[in-house]
Parts: structure tokens; C-alpha cells; sequence
């Protein structure tokens, strides 16, 4: 499993690292995931070609990991951790002459954004532009498959957080994307950082657009950034404490306007793909039967 693969990609039990690395194995890239549960390293080399193991908040398991590593897909977790894991790994990458981080963060348009979890992100960045290790950063606003969640919509009720503008972009597209980048290399795309916000809709805009892209009416409720709150701090819910701290700060400050800028449009991905973005009305109309599964539930 540990072969000499180029690309590492982490994350691959979620939704984008997942589709990150099978974009890379579709473009024939050699590639290896990594994972910190040993009993799944088979089950993923079977499904990607190779695996490694590597536990973030191990750094001793990153120098076997990152052997013959070319370049990393960093994709960070829910919680605090993130800032001192990304940092070790970072280090490690430069330690073991790793030439390319690709980083997934955040859609921190503004320098001096300051929302808990946008601050961490540009903190990573920071240190990862002055590591020596060629970066690239990718910016993705609200994933539009954050529609297909249980808290997002019930029934065919979609909850919004805040009343403003949001700026939505398809993870099918950011995830191509990034497979692109890691695969054509720094050469192209090391120290450009690319953003990805294709379709800004506010809470109603969403819902009538769900509505044409099905056929069923949806309609929306603005239920506060306090809810936020409420729902990350359910049972088994993936948010920390403070990660959810962030959340509540993000739409909050969206609808007082010192973040108004989550609701414009600023997207790369014609720009690596040569293709136009998925809009939300034809994202919601190649997952219509999913949203039509939550509409019925």
C-alpha cells in the first residue's frame, strides 16, 4: 500500500477529499490516500490504488507517509486541532521535499476577516506561503451539497441562517478543480490562490430555485445564527465547541454586513477547467432526486 505514489490526498472519508481523489484515479494520476484507521488502508487501496497511514495528530507517522510524496491535498477537520496539524504537516512536507500543498480553505475574500474558523484558515495560509513548499489556495464558499444535509432542509422546508445573500458553488466543481491543480502542478498553479462562488441566492431565491429544479414546492424559514448554534451542539453532531463558535460568528456577521461578501460571485473554475460552474439550478437539477427524497421525508 505505502507505494511511490505523487499525490497524497487526505480527507477521503468525506465528501471532498472523496471526490478529489477519485477525479485524480478517473485522469489516470498516480496517487496514494491516507487515512488514520488502520483497518481501513486495504479497503481504500482496493477503491484507490494505494493508502497510507498518517494520523495528524501523530506527527511521528508523517515522514513514512510523505515518503516519495510529490504533492498533498490539506484538507483540515472541525476542529481547533486544525491549526497545529496543518502546521506539523507543513513542516513535514518541507522536511521531506514535498513540491506542491494544495490547500482547501475558506471564502476569506477580506484580509482581516475574523471569524473563528475563516482566522484559522488564513492563519494556515500564512504559514504554508512562507514554508518554502510551493502552495496553492483554494477558497470555496457554501458547497451547495450542504442542501442535501438534514439540518439544511426538512421536509421541503429549507432552514437559512441568515436572511442575506449567500454565495454557493458545487463541490463537484471544486473537487475537479483540485484535482486539476494537483495534477498540472506548481509550475501552473503554485502561489495563486483561486476562489469559488458561482451563484449568490438569498433564503427564498434558494427555495423557488429548488422548486423550478424539481417540481416540488420549497419554501424557506430564516431561523437566526443562534440556531446554527443549537444544531452543531446536538448529539453527534461533527462541530466542536469552538468550531461552532465560528459558525455562529459567520452568519451572524453576514446579516450585520461585516462579512457581506460571502454573498458575491468571484469564481476560478472556468478558469482551471475551461468550463463553466455549475449554477445552484443545474446542481439541484442533476441532484433532484435526492432533494426530493428529503422533500418526502
Amino acid at each position: 500500500m505505502n507505494g511511490s505514489s505523487n499525490v497524497l490526498v487526505l480527507g477521503v472519508t468525506g465528501q471532498v477529499g472523496k471526490r478529489v481523489a477519485t477525479n485524480l484515479k478517473r485522469k489516470k494520476a498516480t496517487l496514494s490516500v491516507g487515512s488514520r484507521r488502520k483497518a481501513n488502508l486495504k479497503e481504500l487501496a482496493d477503491q484507490f490504488g494505494a493508502s497510507r497511514f498518517i494520523d495528524l495528530d501523530d506527527p511521528r507517522t508523517f515522514d513514512e507517509a510523505l515518503n516519495n510524496v510529490t504533492s498533498i491535498f490539506l484538507i483540515t477537520g472541525y476542529t481547533v486541532d486544525m491549526l497545529v496539524q496543518s502546521k506539523s504537516l507543513i513542516d513535514a512536507a518541507k522536511r521531506n521535499g514535498v513540491k506542491h500543498i494544495v490547500h482547501l480553505g475558506a471564502f476569506t475574500r477580506d484580509h482581516d476577516a475574523y471569524a473563528t474558523v475563516f482566522a484559522w484558515h488564513q492563519m494556515i495560509e500564512a504559514y504554508l506561503r512562507e514554508s518554502g513548499v510551493a502552495w496553492t489556495n483554494l477558497h470555496p464558499n457554501m458547497f451547495m451539497q450542504n442542501l442535501l444535509t438534514h439540518h439544511a432542509v426538512t421536509g421541503a422546508l429549507f432552514n437559512a441562517y441568515t436572511s442575506k445573500p449567500l454565495g454557493y458553488t458545487a463541490l463537484e466543481d471544486v473537487a475537479e478543480s483540485a484535482a486539476m491543480i494537483l495534477m498540472e502542478g506548481p509550475e501552473r498553479h503554485g502561489g495563486k490562490d483561486y476562489w469559488f462562488s458561482a451563484d449568490a441566492l438569498d433564503p427564498q431565491q434558494v427555495a423557488e430555485t429548488l422548486t423550478v429544479a424539481t417540481g416540488r414546492k420549497f419554501t424557506s424559514a430564516v431561523r437566526g445564527d443562534v440556531s446554527f448554534q443549537i444544531e452543531a451542539a446536538q448529539p453527534g453532531s461533527v462541530f466542536e465547541t469552538a468550531y461552532a463558535k465560528g459558525g455562529l460568528e459567520f452568519f451572524r456577521y453576514v446579516e450585520d454586513g461585516r462579512m457581506a461578501y460571502a454573498g458575491s460571485v468571484r469564481d476560478d473554475t472556468k478558469k482551471i477547467l475551461g468550463r463553466e460552474s455549475l449554477l445552484l439550478r443545474e446542481w439541484a437539477k442533476l441532484h433532484a432526486d435526492e432533494l426530493l427524497e428529503i422533500a418526502g421525508s
